[in-house]
């Protein structure tokens, strides 16, 4: 068996049990998570609960940049948690231990609308077996599946006020990030060029137009993950 974190020649392939099998695993999970939080535990261990999964990608981007820099593998430019998914998963565990409203909805945003893209289209070149793949899918997904847990344990509800926030939020991380970028000639959350592997931005125009087309496609996708409360609402 190979080792969870361990160097391996394996390649990465979309759209095949490579890419399908750790989302089947993290839904198993996620399932089995909100099923025993609803079912059996109090206010107090549900709250313990949601706090433990969210360590779990705090852990694993805390890892990786110990391993990389440990290793003398260290580069400012691409190992820094300034990538949206790797911020979210170094802030979850204290959102979600504290239950803060403003940051559960910005959080829920970002994840629907962010995290879920990188899901759908991995940033990844290596395959099953080497750690940057193993530590890529467990805290992508783990992002989603805390996320989700909660959705329908801690059963906040979302709303226009959430998603205005999220919407500054990410105008204020993009410029935050634009500015790292410019100190360290980095490409933190691709605003200086598009990822080196196929993406959904391959299709949005050269640089720099495609960055305004992600963020019309952002804000729209946060809208769609708004609907359904605002469908209950009016229900």
């Amino acid at each position: 068996m190979i080792p969870l974190f361990s160097d391996s020649d394996s390649l990465f392939v979309a759209y095949t049990m490579d890419h399908f099998l750790p989302i089947l695993l993290a839904f198993c999970v996620g399932f089995l998570a909100i099923f025993v939080a609803n079912k059996y535990l109090p206010e107090k261990l549900k709250t313990l609960v949601g706090t433990s999964l969210a360590f779990v990608p705090f852990i694993c981007v805390c890892w990786r940049m110990w391993y990389q820099a440990s290793s003398n593998n260290f580069d400012p430019k691409l190992d820094l948690p300034f990538f949206l998914c790797r911020f979210m998963a170094l802030i979850l565990p204290f959102v979600f231990y504290t239950r803060n409203r403003l940051w559960l909805g910005i959080l829920y945003f970002w994840v629907m609308a962010g995290t879920l893209n990188a899901i759908l289209t991995p940033d990844l070149i290596e395959g099953p077996g080497h750690r940057e793949y193993n530590l890529y899918w467990i805290y992508h997904l783990m992002l989603v599946v805390t996320m989700i847990y909660g959705v329908f344990v801690y059963k906040f509800k979302i709303n226009w006020r959430d998603y205005k926030n999220a919407v500054v939020a990410t105008i204020l991380f993009t410029v935050f990030s634009a500015g790292v970028n410019f100190v360290l000639k980095a490409n933190y959350n691709y605003l200086s060029e598009k990822p080196k592997v196929a993406s959904l931005l391959d299709y949005l125009g050269p640089w720099p137009w495609y960055i305004a087309a992600v963020y019309g496609i952002m804000f729209f996708l946060f809208f769609l993950a708004l609907l359904p409360y605002l469908i209950k609402s009016r229900a």
